[in-house]
C-alpha cells in the first residue's frame, strides 16, 4: 500500500513540475510580448489567449501536489476539537466525499474534451486553437487530483498523515 501512496505522490510532483513549466511558459510568453512591443512594434496577438490558457493548466496540474503538501484550504473549527481518531475520520469522510465531487467533474469534463474535439470546435481568436487542447488541462488535473484524494485516504488510514 505504502508502494502505491509513493507512486500516486510521484505522479502528483510530476504535475508540479508541469506546473512549474506552465508558469515559465507564461513569463516567457510576457517577456516575449514586452519585447515585441517595445522594440520591433508589434504582438504575437495570441499572448493574451495562450497566456489563459497557460493559467488553467498550471492551477489544475498543481492541484494534485498542493493537496499532497497539505496546501489546500482546510477549515478546521470542528475538528480541533475532535481526538486524533476522530480527525482521522473526518479527513476519511472528507476525502471519500472530494473523491465523489472529483469523479463526477472528471467524468464530465472528459465529455466537454471529447465533444468538443469532434465537433471541431476552435477558438474565436486569431488563433483559431482547437479547444480540446488547452480543455485536456481540466481532466488531466482532475485525474491528478483523484488519485491524490486516495493516496490522501490510504495515508489516513495507514495513521500516515
Amino acid at each position: 500500500m505504502r508502494t502505491f501512496i509513493r507512486i500516486i505522490e510521484g505522479l502528483s510532483v510530476g504535475g508540479a513540475f508541469l506546473s512549474a513549466a506552465g508558469m515559465l511558459f507564461i513569463v516567457a510568453l510576457v517577456v516575449l510580448e514586452i519585447f515585441l512591443r517595445a522594440v520591433l512594434n508589434t504582438s504575437t496577438l495570441v499572448s493574451s489567449e495562450y497566456g489563459g490558457y497557460a493559467l488553467v493548466f498550471l492551477i489544475l496540474t498543481g492541484l494534485a501536489y498542493t493537496m499532497k503538501e497539505d496546501g489546500l484550504i482546510r477549515i478546521n473549527l470542528l475538528t480541533s476539537h475532535f481526538s486524533e481518531q476522530g480527525r482521522r475520520i473526518a479527513d476519511i469522510v472528507s476525502g471519500v466525499i472530494g473523491i465523489a465531487i472529483t469523479s463526477f467533474a472528471l467524468k464530465y469534463t472528459i465529455s466537454m474534451v471529447y465533444e468538443t474535439w469532434d465537433l471541431e470546435m476552435t477558438a474565436d481568436t486569431i488563433a483559431e486553437t482547437p479547444l480540446w487542447i488547452p480543455q485536456l488541462a481540466i481532466p488531466l488535473g482532475m485525474g491528478l487530483l483523484l488519485i491524490q484524494l486516495i493516496a490522501f485516504i490510504a495515508r489516513r488510514a495507514l495513521d500516515d498523515k
